[in-house]
């Protein structure tokens, strides 16, 4: 009872603009991050957001403005976030490798008044083919703030801080509204899973458009801690920048508990800092091999953008499956007879008021159908429950595919493939991957044999989609297996590679 009271205490708190001017008043040395060789304090940090927010007021972004940001890991970055924070406007998260149909699609959905991009990035070129710029105006450290027409502008939403783009699975992906209230949610259960200390040193490579990195990016404004930014992951240079800043805590998506072991033992690798590596998708075999050859602890966690990001923990312990509910969510589990051995659809509720989505911008059907009239998040996973109360992740409902910590739309990749002219029919499955979770598989009914060369229809996609969205693997079938209602029966479709094409 008394962590629910700090709890609720911590997510209904001030907010994330007041706390950094708190912090940065009470605490200004205090090291928010290192970039490159640079140390940016919190009152540097505060005098940044402060000025950006400043410039932010000359193309006129306030409360009923959208603003996508697509820029790399970097303090101007987050410090371009905080400012949106202390204008009121809307954050739009967004992926700067998206392109084409799913770039539009995001702007258009989102109504995006204004973007946030590096100047003569080949983004900013993307994003120019795809809207208007009425205004543009430099904001700093290689980025530039466009102003985009809009005849109306878009309705204001009080209960939403961001609308960040979970990749839908039986449509296009959807706005998420995330309040300030859960964003605070995200930063406290990032510090339970991750059991900060003071003097602590986080390694921030994640992209801040994913609730991970967003979260992360937060916490030293409520913990005496600071972040070293690394603009992407890299094997390469990971054991130096972990040993050279003497980080303390890694996070791990995708496959990068699988392509650390995969690296041969290096100088800096035996020598590192390392207490707690937090994550998500380390089965009981990975886990011990991380543990054993790295030495440091293991912390798996459960959740979703939806559900305030971390809703389960299990802190090292293999066999625990993602961990029990933290003290302010309840988890259940909605039995199906179709899945046996106690397996169901796993629902999450908050004991706290706040902590879960209000539901997607712009769909309403898909909001009724994942939240329930007693405050229940339906999640759309399935999973079981073992004696001792640990939930354990069984896999998705759907047919999303999850690529190197990418929930994939295998729908949208569908849409943009069928869109080509030589292209009848296609669907997109989930195959097993070398490293991480899954690889794609795109099958092709050809419209016309002659006019379906797979490699040309990948090199046509490209133009459409993202790398991480890009299949990896190809096959031309004659015919597909269709439901009686005209769709492709994905489960009769074959599983193996033999026949397949990887460019």
């Amino acid at each position: 009872m008394h962590q629910t009271v700090d709890a609720q205490r911590f997510v209904h708190g001030p907010a994330i603009p007041e706390q950094l001017r708190r912090r940065a008043a009470t605490d200004p040395d205090q090291v928010y991050a290192v970039e490159g060789e640079k140390i940016i304090t919190l009152a540097e940090l505060d005098l940044l957001v402060d000025s950006i927010t400043e410039l932010l007021e000359t193309l006129e972004v306030d409360p009923g403005s959208r603003v996508g940001v697509g820029l790399s890991t970097t303090v101007q970055h987050a410090a371009t976030i905080l400012a949106l924070f202390r204008r009121g406007a809307l954050w739009v998260p967004v992926n700067p490798q998206l392109k084409g149909l799913t770039l539009a699609h995001q702007m258009d959905d989102a109504q995006v008044t204004h973007m946030v991009l590096e100047a003569d990035s080949d983004f900013a070129r993307r994003v120019a083919e795809t809207a208007s710029i009425a205004r543009d105006l430099d904001l700093g450290g290689g980025a530039v703030l466009w102003q985009l027409p809009r005849e109306d502008p878009p309705e204001l939403l009080p209960d939403a801080e961001l609308l960040m783009y979970t990749s839908g699975t039986t449509g296009p992906p959807k706005g998420v509204k995330v309040s300030a209230t859960m964003l605070r949610a995200c930063v406290l259960g990032t510090m339970h899973v991750t059991e900060v200390r003071r003097g602590d040193v986080l390694y921030l490579w994640e992209p801040l458009f994913h609730i991970g990195g967003a979260q992360t990016m937060l916490l030293p404004l409520y913990a005496e801690v600071h972040l070293v930014f690394a603009p992407r992951f890299s094997a390469s240079r990971f054991w130096s920048d972990v040993t050279h800043h003497g980080v303390t805590h890694v996070h791990y998506l995708g496959g990068v508990l699988q392509i650390l072991l995969q690296l041969p033992v290096s100088a800096e690798e035996q020598h590192h800092g390392v207490r707690v590596a937090w994550g998500a998708g380390a089965a009981p075999a990975l886990w011990q091999a991380a543990q054993e050859r790295f030495g440091f602890a293991l912390h798996e966690c459960y959740g979703s953008t939806e559900t305030s990001s971390i809703v389960t923990v299990n802190k090292n312990a293999p066999a625990g499956g993602v961990g029990i509910p933290l003290p302010w969510f309840e988890v259940d589990l909605l039995s199906s007879s179709a899945n046996g051995g106690g397996q169901g659809e796993v629902t999450v509720r908050s004991r706290i008021p706040g902590l879960i989505t209000s539901g997607y911008l712009n769909r309403p059907e898909a909001t009724s159908r994942s939240c329930t009239a007693d405050g229940w998040f339906v999640t759309g996973d399935l999973g079981h429950l073992d004696d001792r109360g640990q939930l354990h992740f069984d896999g998705r409902t759907s047919d999303a595919v999850r690529i190197r910590g990418e929930n994939v739309s295998t729908w949208q990749v569908e849409n943009v493939f069928s869109q080509h002219p030589g292209v009848d029919r296609c669907a997109v499955i989930g195959v097993e991957a070398e490293i991480g979770e899954q690889e794609m598989l795109l099958f092709l009914e050809p419209a016309d044999v002659a006019a379906c060369d797979p490699r040309e229809v990948l090199d046509w996609g490209a133009q459409h989609l993202a790398r991480f969205q890009l299949p990896r693997y190809v096959r031309v079938i004659d015919q597909m297996p269709l439901t009686p209602s005209q769709r492709v029966s994905k489960h009769q479709l074959p599983r193996g590679l033999e026949d397949a094409l990887e460019p």
